[in-house]
């Protein structure tokens, strides 16, 4: 394979071309939260990849709505924990306040196999428990539907540890370079059952909240999402006990503790005529720094709260809390372990679009809409997550640094794509398709607004489903009825080859004299419309399987806006044959 890549600039685009002889050029390298019953049911494609892993038991125990969790509905997480930094051991107790759904004797909550239950406790009386896997599954005497009830889980044990934080689980134990303790937790990809006992399912986010107590070594400041409502001290012991306090739904994986010789640094933002207090925590060695680096937060949240509508979590406050890894979006505490350059150091070719705001910052800052206000319904659609999540990256370049440079950005961003399995993964089974879910979620939502081609409807259709969906679950079905909806036009089959299928449609196409002709090599009924340049002039055609042509001038230059849509090209002399198939 060779080509050439030309760019010609307009006063609205960028344009990429290729310029090849019988080659086929690759592209790639390079949507109120609804009752499962009111869902557009879109079946998955009838010939899965084999990359699919095999569905494990552990995976269908986490993953799977089982009775044993669909009978009751949890209200509010209590965690207690005492954390020993030198023993990297923690022990404590979970009380879980829910509601009945369905009457029953059996629960199910989520614990590592690893972590040792003590006990289960419900009305004075000790429960009769059985483990699967990380699953554990509780006898209860009668309890009606609609009872409110409060059960304690005891327990304790060594967690996890992370190796590669955040992209897996656990508990991070490290020093900082003054050789103190310093602590910290992500564990998005393997749940929190790793740490902490819970209903550990993205669908079901306590109601009212959590309320956490962390009880550490004296010397140590610990923090955790929500607001600070106390701090106590054990002076026999030399430990302080720390009480934070979420008041909205949140979450698992997303409940975190952070511990070090951290200080406060505070800055204020006024949105909206209203002023707002962020309370950020960083190394006491760094305190200079951040006061000046996170400054570029209110930034953030002023683009966020323009195109998605107003930050949800304002009576939790927001912060960034430094760790000893990347980053992760815990709710109201982001996580940052960025060095403090935007990226400018370390991935230096993403100085010229992150130059002006932290990309680890913004990224994580975008799940406060993405994933943690608007959030999947299974972990199948987490492209939702990230896949919006880069989007709102591409968004904030075009809005600072124009059009083309947001283009460059989605086209550095298209050589990580994989095409190994569909975004949308297989529902109920505790899986999604990681790698993918970001930079193809990106493009997907790119090649939506070209398809569309109406921007003032499609930014609007992203910032009406943010606020309509706030604090709520969706499915990738959502989003596409939000779509048709708010579009008229039935987008179905699209999102059928993007999200239900591993690999992007592909052109097929071929210039001869005055003709050219162009079909579609995708799923049956496919019919996307792309645009391409006649001449220099855009021009719209609405491929389908069967083969079309247009007139065109002899010796015309037909150029194909690949740069606009997720697809692949392959020039096919066939084409021009009539008796072509």
């Amino acid at each position: 394979m060779s080509f050439q890549l030309y760019k010609y600039y307009t006063s609205k685009n960028i344009i990429t071309l290729s310029k090849s002889v019988c080659i086929q050029f690759i592209l790639l390298l390079t949507i109120g939260c609804n009752s499962e019953q009111n869902r557009t049911t879109m079946a998955m494609p009838p010939d899965e990849p084999e990359s699919f892993p095999k569905l494990t038991e552990r995976n269908r125990l986490l993953g799977d709505l089982l009775p044993e969790r669909t009978c009751y509905d949890v209200k509010h997480y209590l965690i207690n924990m005492d954390i020993d930094v030198d023993k990297k051991y923690i022990k404590g107790f979970v009380d879980i306040s829910a509601s009945a759904e369905e009457n029953f004797t059996s629960l199910q909550f989520d614990l590592a196999r690893k972590m040792k239950l003590n006990g289960v406790y419900y009305l004075d009386q000790t429960l009769k428990t059985t483990r699967k896997k990380d699953a554990v599954f509780v006898e209860f005497p009668n309890v009606n539907k609609g009872d409110n009830f409060t059960f304690r889980i005891d327990y304790e044990g060594r967690p996890l540890e992370a190796k590669r934080p955040p992209w897996d689980g656990g508990f991070v134990w490290e020093k900082d370079k003054k050789g103190r303790p310093y602590v910290s937790v992500a564990c998005e990809g393997d749940g929190a059952g790793l740490w902490w006992p819970l209903k550990d399912h993205i669908a079901d986010e306590p109601d009212d909240g959590a309320t956490m107590t962390f009880t550490v070594p004296e010397e140590l400041f610990c923090v955790s999402n929500g607001r600070l409502l106390d701090i106590s001290s054990d002076i026999k012991n030399k430990k302080k006990s720390y009480t934070w306090s979420v008041n909205n739904p949140i979450n698992n994986y997303n409940i975190s503790v952070q511990l070090g010789h951290y200080v406060s640094v505070q800055d204020t933002i006024n949105r909206n005529g209203v002023t707002d207090t962020l309370n950020h925590y960083v190394l006491d060695y760094h305190e200079e720094v951040a006061r000046n680096h996170f400054k570029q937060a209110k930034t953030v949240i002023r683009f966020f709260e323009k195109y998605f509508g107003d930050y949800q979590w304002w009576d939790d406050g927001y912060k960034l809390v430094e760790v000893s890894y990347l980053g992760m979006e815990h709710q109201s505490a982001v996580t940052y372990g960025n060095n403090w350059d935007n990226w400018r150091g370390t991935r230096s070719w993403t100085s010229k679009y992150y130059g002006i705001v932290d990309g680890l910052l913004f990224h994580e800052t975008a799940h406060e809409w993405w994933g943690n206000s608007v959030t999947a319904i299974d972990p199948a659609h987490m492209w939702i997550h990230e896949g919006m999540a880069v989007y709102s990256e591409a968004m904030f370049i075009e809005d600072q640094l124009g059009y083309n440079v947001m283009v460059d950005f989605l086209l550095d961003k298209r050589k990580g794509i994989k095409n190994k399995v569909p975004i949308v993964g297989p529902r109920n089974q505790n899986y999604w398709a990681f790698g993918d879910s970001y930079n193809k979620g990106a493009w997907i939502m790119h090649t939506l607004r070209h398809v569309i081609d109406n921007d003032e409807t499609w930014f609007n259709i992203l910032k009406s489903f943010a606020v309509d969906n706030a604090k709520g679950h969706v499915s990738t079905e959502d989003f596409l009825n939000y779509v048709i909806h708010n579009t008229g036009y039935n987008y179905q089959i699209i999102f059928y080859q993007y999200f239900y299928t591993h690999k992007p449609p592909t052109l097929e196409y071929y210039q001869d004299g005055t003709q050219f002709f162009y079909r579609w090599d995708a799923v049956s009924g496919f019919n996307m419309p792309i645009d391409i340049n006649v001449n220099g002039l855009e021009r719209r055609i609405v491929p389908t399987k069967d083969i079309q042509e247009i007139e065109i001038s002899e010796f015309s230059v037909v150029h194909i806006r690949d740069w606009e849509f997720l697809m692949f090209l392959k020039e096919n002399l066939n084409l021009s044959k009539r008796d072509a198939s």
